[in-house]
C-alpha cells in the first residue's frame, strides 16, 4: 500500500507589486479583515498560481497586476501545531499575529524548528489577515517600502503568535537562494523592485487529502 503523508502542511506565496499599488493592496487587506472574505484570499492565491505557470497575466479583481511570484511548500512545525491544540483546548489565548522574515534558508525547514534563522524581530510584519475555514488557516502580510526594502532577499518566513523574541513559530517556509532572487526577473530601476510592496500569503492545511 502506498503511504500518503497526512501531516499538516503549508504553502506560501511571495507576490511583488509596483510601489504605486500599495494603497490598493492595503484596501484589499482591510476588506478581507472586515468581511472575512475567504473567496478574495482564494482568488489571490489562484492568481499567484496562474502567474507561476505563465497561463495569463495575473491581474487581481481590483485591477492590480502581480509582478512576480515565488512559492514554497513546507510542514507546520511541532511547536506551532501544539499551540494550535492549546488554542482549541482553551489552554492558551495567544493567537497568530505576525509574519517573521529572514534572509536565511539553510538548513532546510524541519518540524523541530522553533524559530527562523538569524531573524531580526524588528522586521516582523503584523498580519494583514488571519482567517480560518474548515481545516485550513489563511494568513497574509504586506510589506511596504519602509518596512522591508528588498523583497528579493527574503529567504524564509513564518507565522508567529507575537512580535518579540520567544514567540511561538507556526511554520517555516523557505525559498532556496536560486529561486527567491526576484531582482533577476525585473528591472530594479523601472519597476522599483527594491522599494516594492510585497504580499505574503500562507495557507495551512491540517488534514491534506493527498
Amino acid at each position: 500500500m502506498e503511504y500518503k503523508d497526512s501531516r499538516p502542511r503549508d504553502w506560501a506565496y511571495k507576490a511583488v507589486f509596483k510601489e504605486k499599488d500599495l494603497p490598493s493592496l492595503q484596501e484589499m487587506a482591510r476588506h478581507i479583515r472586515e468581511t472575512h472574505d475567504i473567496g478574495m484570499i482564494e482568488d489571490f492565491n489562484l492568481k499567484c498560481e496562474q502567474k507561476l505557470t505563465g497561463q495569463t497575466t495575473a491581474i487581481l479583481d481590483n485591477g492590480i497586476e502581480i509582478q512576480s511570484v515565488t512559492k514554497s511548500e513546507d510542514l507546520v512545525v511541532n511547536v506551532g501545531l501544539q499551540q494550535c491544540i492549546n488554542i482549541i483546548l482553551g489552554t492558551s489565548s495567544s493567537r497568530w499575529s505576525h509574519f517573521g522574515v529572514s534572509q536565511g534558508n539553510i538548513p532546510a525547514p524541519a518540524v523541530t524548528d522553533t524559530a527562523l534563522l538569524l531573524e531580526n524581530t524588528s522586521n516582523r510584519i503584523v498580519l494583514a489577515w488571519g482567517e480560518s475555514v474548515g481545516m485550513r488557516l489563511y494568513f497574509g502580510g504586506i510589506t511596504s517600502q519602509t518596512s522591508l526594502a528588498s523583497p528579493d532577499i527574503i529567504g524564509e518566513m513564518g507565522v508567529y503568535n507575537g512580535s518579540a523574541v520567544g514567540a511561538t513559530l507556526l511554520n517555516r517556509t523557505s525559498w532556496p537562494t536560486t529561486n527567491y532572487n526576484i531582482a533577476s526577473q525585473m528591472s530594479p530601476i523601472s519597476d522599483g523592485i527594491f522599494a516594492a510592496p510585497m504580499i505574503a500569503s500562507c495557507v495551512v492545511e491540517f488534514c491534506p487529502v493527498a
